[in-house]
């Protein structure tokens, strides 16, 4: 084996941890904001119809987020994208923090956009991930960073009490101790990736347009999301992580609300969506080692065909029985793990180097308005037609995805069987 391999495996292994690291802080940080952001908005408006604008706007920044941190990437590095985008997230948590001490909700959403950059930065890092991974290997590499959201996120909420007690006796809010404690994760995770993420993985790989003979033109969201569309694979790929994602957070949504409405007490609500969150982390490992064995496309089509059984599982919950809405809710959060850690290795593996990080920004900017557009509909299915019809639309698409990833996996053997 030569210095030089020995030299990028020694890098990688660096890169892994300072990744997994810096996504159990800044994951934390969006599961403390996530969490009392609703709460947030009902006390400023006072009104919970309004409730899930803080989400929404969280989400619209993760979207502007990740294509402007993924073409800084394109130009410099992944170190520069994610503390600059973590950077920004900690300015808008603080804003945000300042915001319910005083009440503002203009200033509140001004904050939280810029929050969005920061789950941007952290959806980006598992990209960050694959840049120095053989091709047999990004999919656990994706999936280690993937797992390391499982930490932050049940760990975060348990800090709720403690940070919402120390805001209340200094300031006037227990609410906005959170966010501000949120403001120093980021903080702290840019800082990890400043000092430690060195050398730069993407440097390393190759990947900067800089560095390209033909120094090629700058992609926009457009292009990039084209060449993913004519590359039947990339195509796949982007189509399971808006699919899956717009399927979870859809269903994922309404659950609170669905179970609340027929008497379930808010202990068992959050029982049944921590076994969700579960689902979608604690077994990302396992669906990087699915994805090695039998390959991204048809991992993608098992993830669809989990979410699929999960929205039908939903949708017969007619009064949200806890002998189906437990593993519902954790297959919802399992599929969304299988399609996702698959999909983000099969799009890395089937775009050109000078252009991938371009194109999973693009991805990442269309997955964030699946997931935000998700939200927004859910709302209006669930009160017009009700939950077990957002579960059959969720079951619908899902089985449009499982279709589409055994039939171009059929095609892709039938293609290697081809005499050349």
């Amino acid at each position: 084996m030569t210095s030089a391999v020995i030299d990028r495996i020694a890098i990688q292994k660096r890169t892994i941890r300072v990744l997994f690291a810096a996504t159990v802080i800044s994951r934390a940080a969006m599961s403390l904001a996530f969490t009392v952001a609703a709460l947030a908005i009902k006390d400023m408006l006072t009104n919970e119809g309004f409730a899930g604008l803080g989400t929404a706007t969280i989400t619209v920044g993760t979207a502007g987020g990740a294509f402007l941190l993924s073409s800084m990437m394109s130009r410099s590095g992944r170190n520069i994208g994610l503390r600059r985008g973590y950077a920004v997230a900690t300015v808008g948590a603080l804003v945000s923090g300042i915001a319910v001490e005083r009440g503002s909700l203009t200033m509140f959403l001004i904050g939280m956009f810029a929050f969005g950059f920061g789950q941007g930065a952290t959806n980006l890092a598992r990209y960050a991930a694959a840049d120095l991974a053989e091709e047999e290997d990004r999919a656990g590499a994706i999936s280690t960073i993937v797992f390391a959201s499982t930490i932050g996120a049940v760990g975060g909420p348990l800090l709720i009490g403690p940070l919402g007690a120390m805001s209340e006796s200094m300031f006037s809010s227990d609410l906005s101790g959170p966010i501000f404690g949120a403001s120093v994760a980021f903080a702290l995770s840019g800082l990890i990736i400043w000092l430690f993420l060195r050398p730069d993985p993407l440097i390393v790989a190759g990947g900067l347009n800089s560095q390209q003979a033909t120094k090629p033109k700058k992609l926009g969201l457009g292009p990039s999301l084209r060449i993913a569309w004519d590359r039947p694979l990339a195509r796949l790929a982007m189509f399971g992580l808006v699919i899956s994602q717009a399927v979870m957070v859809t269903v994922m949504t309404m659950t609170p609300l669905h179970m609340d409405a027929h008497g379930h007490s808010k202990a068992g609500i959050g029982a049944v969506i921590s076994t969700h969150t579960f689902g979608m982390f604690a077994f990302a490992p396992l669906a990087g080692w699915v994805t090695r064995r039998i390959g991204a496309t048809i991992t993608i089509g098992f993830g669809a065909g989990t979410l699929a059984i999960a929205t039908v599982m939903t949708a017969l919950a007619g009064e949200a029985p806890r002998l189906l809405m437990f593993p519902g809710l954790y297959l919802l959060g399992l599929g969304w793990s299988l399609a996702m850690v698959a999909g983000s290795a099969l799009l890395t593996s089937s775009v050109d180097a000078e252009q991938r990080v371009s194109v999973q920004g693009s991805v990442e900017v269309l997955t964030s308005i699946a997931s935000g557009a998700g939200a927004v509909a859910s709302g209006f299915i669930f009160q017009e037609a009700g939950f077990h019809m957002l579960s059959i639309a969720g079951t619908i698409v899902a089985g449009l995805l499982l279709i589409g990833a055994f039939t171009r996996h059929r095609l892709d053997i039938g293609l290697s069987l081809k005499p050349s």
